[in-house]
């Protein structure tokens, strides 16, 4: 797929011309969606089901990674870019136990549901290096850093939950990638983008200021 995309910049550059797509002062916006969608580790204090941790992966979803962006030209090549990404999962389970029953003094069998939602935001900023640009292709290296942080909320019948679902994930966020943008008409494009750190894959649509 990268050597697919090395081609279609090199294309591009043969048809280039002496206006520029992008140039210093432009203003990009962009929305698209990226996978894999990964999900955060998830405990759940004291719950029985799969000895507390994800009790949930018999009927999981998993929506996104949804991703809003922008760059600013600041150079003719350098453009300053921000990006948010939001991931969403959703997950449910019935679990059958033998447990203590105190008003009959035996071991009964129970059922515990385990309905649980989980949100996952990554903010990043960092630059961008157009390394190709034509009269109607743009493509880029770039770097992004920053963080991300993910929360989540449960509904259960299982009485040995003691606390609020807890989340596990390491909280920097790096990426590299290589995408292009092909501008169908002077303002909108449409973008494919590689990378580390974030969605190994995304598309979207990008529309100029």
């Amino acid at each position: 797929m990268r050597n697919w995309l090395v081609i279609v910049c090199l294309v591009f550059l043969g048809a280039s011309s002496s206006a520029q797509m992008l140039e210093e002062g432009d203003l990009v916006v962009e929305a698209g969606i990226g996978f894999p969608n990964v999900k955060p580790f998830v405990y759940i204090p004291g719950a029985v089901a799969h000895n507390s941790f994800s009790p949930f992966e018999k009927q999981g979803h998993s929506y996104g990674q949804f991703i809003v962006k922008g760059e600013f030209m600041m150079a003719d090549k350098i453009g300053v870019m921000a990006a948010l990404n939001y991931g969403y999962f959703t997950g449910y389970e019935e679990s059958e136990y033998y447990d203590w029953d105190p008003v009959t003094q035996t071991n009964v069998l129970k059922t515990y549901y385990y309905d649980i939602r989980i949100h996952k935001l990554r903010f990043t900023g960092g630059f961008n290096f157009h390394i190709i640009r034509t009269s109607r292709a743009d493509c880029y290296l770039g770097f992004l850093a920053g963080g991300k942080k993910s929360y989540a909320n449960a509904e259960t019948n299982d009485p040995y939950v003691s606390g609020e679902v807890q989340t596990f994930s390491f909280p920097a966020a790096f990426r590299v990638h290589f995408g292009t943008r092909f501008f169908v008409t002077d303002a909108v494009a449409i973008n494919m983008e590689l990378g580390l750190g974030g969605p190994a894959i995304s598309f979207g649509a990008t529309y100029k200021f």
